[in-house]
């Protein structure tokens, strides 16, 4: 490479479903400066799941300001930017002010919704088209028929719906777009040419003119404009592309681009994914466009991953607050460290992760979080190291669909938040009894963004010449035959658990609703 692509640097952003990171990154993946936003959810009713889109545009221009403040950030090297995100769907006017709350995939309000695209549409139909099932919050076709049906208002005056990501470029660009990777979760797309489906559109109602332009990962959607540029420091005019949803973007970081590939990517969600020539057709497992041409991504997710212990932390972190101080430790450090004192097994807790529904394999919005086992003998070690073994069995629990249509992976890396947490990992290797290659980069979203951007802006010719870097130097965790023994054990208990309960769910969520 020349010596400018060498001064070279390329930032990543990934706009999460609790916080949003902004990472730079030379050209052999290392980072040159990271600063991480955290945000609330909002939850104006029961099964409602919001946030405010602005927060996140205020949390990327903070984060980049914070980079090149510090002085580690040079924008003038910045090349190019990719943009990764979570699931929702957004409605912008023409201006670019969005006109609702971003309703995230946590969300469950649009049942009726669902019901109606079953017996209207039919299941068939849109599976075949896009790859997917039809579900609430996941999927935005959903939440877009409940705008129009409760929200006619907002439907008359938006412009464009955009996903988080494509709210982002629109900040920083002017521009309105969606990436195909993305577009595949909107229920509105082909998954084999990666456009939108004009039968599909027409027959749910939806005005195909509101829907942005689909781009490929790598192609440039525009610039930064001067106002932007203003706002957060950037250079006026570096490129940006259209980037991919997160868990795309996290295979790239994860060094996934191979058909075969497989990467766990464990965040404030949980998905474990395959690499594969064709989709896999399984309607258990969401589907997607990789970012490499002629790839799919076969997904198997489970909604609340980092997201428990994040509830956890938020609900009863205070009993641990005397002894963080005492030892010096942050809040997610001195859980690792309770975690680490109780055993495997957890004392005979287990912990079904369901705080908002649950997707792959069982997909039930009804499904709720159980805390199962406790007893006078449960320490406070006990219920953390259960809830980090319950993410671990739901993907799992997803991965035995999964291997139905792959082979079985040598090993799998781990990227995400949950790579910080060296316990974790182990727990992931000993549940799914196989090496875990603890990345050397975790936070696989943001590094899979910033090398799409590498690539859209010619830095690079091909992925391969930066993510051949992802998996060096890496810390490789093999399982602990012992406790793998006690997991498989306890995993048919975990998995009986769920259909002994299923019935229960929805009893308690109708007594709930009558006294509510």
């Amino acid at each position: 490479m020349v010596t400018q692509k060498n001064h070279s640097i390329v930032l990543g952003i990934d706009i999460g479903t609790t916080g949003t990171k902004c990472s730079f990154y030379d050209l052999e993946c290392n980072l040159v400066a990271s600063e991480y936003q955290e945000y609330p959810m909002i939850h104006p009713r029961e099964g409602w799941v919001e946030e405010d889109p602005n927060v996140w545009w205020a949390s990327v221009v903070r984060n980049v300001k914070l980079c090149i403040d510090r002085g580690e950030v040079d924008p003038a090297r910045v090349a190019g930017i990719g943009v990764s995100c979570t699931n929702s769907f957004i409605p912008l006017d023409r201006q670019g002010n969005n006109l609702y709350n971003a309703i995230l995939q946590l969300d469950q309000r649009s049942a009726s919704e669902v019901q109606w695209l079953e017996d209207t549409i039919g299941r068939d139909r849109i599976y075949e088209v896009t790859g997917n099932r039809i579900a609430r919050g996941t999927f935005a076709l959903p939440t877009l028929l409940w705008y129009i049906k409760n929200r006619p208002d907002i439907i008359e005056k938006t412009h464009k719906f955009v996903v988080p990501s494509g709210f982002i470029i629109n900040k920083l660009t002017g521009e309105f777009s969606i990436n195909t990777s993305r577009m595949g979760f909107t229920l509105l797309s082909n998954i084999r040419t990666g456009t939108w489906d004009e039968g599909l559109a027409r027959d749910t109602g939806v005005p195909i003119d509101k829907l942005p332009k689909p781009y490929n990962a790598t192609d440039i959607v525009g610039h930064v404009t001067a106002v932007a540029a203003e706002q957060c420091g950037l250079r006026e005019g570096t490129p940006v592309v259209a980037g991919s949803m997160d868990t795309v973007a996290a295979a790239i970081g994860a060094g996934a681009i191979l058909p075969g590939d497989s990467f766990l990517a464990i965040g404030t969600c949980g998905r474990a994914c395959f690499t594969t020539e064709t989709p896999a057709f399984d309607d258990r497992l969401m589907n997607c466009r990789h970012a490499v041409d002629g790839q799919w991504l076969s997904v198997e997710a489970t909604n609340a991953a980092g997201a428990s212990l994040r509830w956890f932390r938020d609900q009863f972190g205070e009993a641990l607050a005397e002894r963080c101080q005492k030892e010096g430790s942050s809040i997610y450090e001195m859980l690792d460290k309770v975690a680490e004192e109780a055993s495997a097994g957890s004392n005979g807790v287990l912990y079904l992760p369901y705080l908002s529904g649950e997707r792959c394999p069982i997909w039930d919005p009804n499904a709720r979080g159980v805390m199962f086992g406790l007893s006078f003998g449960t320490s406070y070690g006990d219920m953390v190291r259960a809830i980090m073994e319950g993410v671990a069995y739901s993907i799992r629990q997803g991965m035995k669909i999964v291997l139905k249509h792959n082979d079985k992976p040598k090993s799998l890396s781990l990227g995400g938040g949950i790579a910080n947490s060296r316990i974790w990992c182990q727990i992931f290797a000993d549940i799914l009894n196989e090496p875990i290659v603890r990345l050397r980069v975790n936070e696989t979203e943001t590094l899979g963004a910033a090398i799409l951007a590498a690539k859209g802006v010619g830095l690079i010719d091909s992925l391969d010449e930066m993510t051949g870097y992802t998996t060096q130097h890496c810390e490789i965790i093999h399982p602990d035959k012992q406790a793998s023994a006690i997991y498989d054990d306890y995993f048919v208990l975990y998995e009986k658990l769920y259909e002994d309960l299923k019935d229960n769910f929805i009893t308690a969520q109708s007594i709930k609703e009558k006294h509510s």
